[in-house]
């Protein structure tokens, strides 16, 4: 299970966090890098015992070279027809060029198809959002400076097949105590690691372990990443990474993200040469 959420600071930066929860102890990751987008692969088996049937599809957390950021969570495998809904942050990155083009290019592809319920946290240098993703419904909320979410709807309402129904309402609530206050990245990063609840705190240690926890930054320099493998609690340092985006991108540039990711499966699935 994931907390995710954005946030915009006064010198005129944001943000997009993530802790992402599987029912696993360890994961590596895969990734998408082009000039114009970036993104962490997303997989329809995150509960499975090990990787052997991994299938990935979508993005589960990004951003492209307009300084848009996407990150989602899960809340439940329904309808069984349904597409994985890590698809459609791919096409909120890829069809998006701000917040609210990326909530169309969504609404364009929930009439052509269904989805697996889920939430979509978006950000852009001028506000943030949440999409809330039911079969063919949505429902979207832009907001001015912070939002979070993590595996139920707040729109919709928890169902009883809901994934999570035990940690999801408290980590919502922790998230959101802890982000109204945040004014900056030391903030954001205490409440990655933070065990408000214990073992089943915003990190993780129950049954869904937090295996990795990323921030995407923006600002006139670019975008930077944030990330860590395993419990951000943990001993370690987090890699501090400069995103081969935009006018950024070169494929040293691109070769040296990959080899800092702290992943053994890190050789993106696709590049983009000049």
């Amino acid at each position: 299970m994931c907390t995710t959420g954005a946030l915009r600071i006064h010198d005129g930066s944001y943000l997009l966090f993530k802790n992402k929860d599987f029912g696993r102890p360890s994961f590596e990751d895969k990734l998408f890098v082009s000039r114009d987008c970036f993104g962490v692969c997303g997989t329809s088996s995150w509960a499975e015992a090990d990787s052997s049937g991994d299938e990935f599809s979508g993005f589960s957390i990004g951003a492209n070279s307009h300084g848009l950021f996407c990150a989602d969570s899960n809340v439940r495998e329904e309808p069984l027809e349904g597409r994985n809904y890590d698809e459609l942050t791919e096409i909120a990155l890829t069809e998006g060029t701000d917040v609210e083009s990326a909530i169309e290019a969504v609404q364009r592809a929930q009439e052509r198809d269904s989805y697996w319920c889920a939430n979509l946290v978006l950000a852009d240098p001028s506000c943030v959002a949440t999409i809330e993703i039911r079969g063919t419904d949505l429902h979207y909320s832009i907001a001015s400076d912070r939002v979070t979410r993590t595996n139920h709807h707040v729109h919709f309402g928890a169902e009883a097949t809901d994934h999570d129904r035990v940690t999801t309402e408290n980590r919502l609530a922790w998230s959101t105590e802890r982000l109204s206050a945040a004014a900056g990245l030391p903030d954001i990063l205490e409440l990655q690691q933070s065990h408000d609840g214990g073992a089943s705190g915003i990190c993780n240690h129950t049954a869904y372990q937090t295996v990795y926890s990323y921030i995407l930054i923006g600002s006139s320099d670019g975008t930077r990443l944030i990330v860590k493998q395993g419990h951000p609690c943990e001993e370690g340092t987090a890699a501090d990474l400069l995103l081969p985006l935009g006018t950024h991108w070169s494929p040293d540039a691109a070769a040296t993200f990959q080899n800092s990711f702290p992943s053994s499966q890190a050789s993106p699935i696709a590049t983009e040469d000049p």
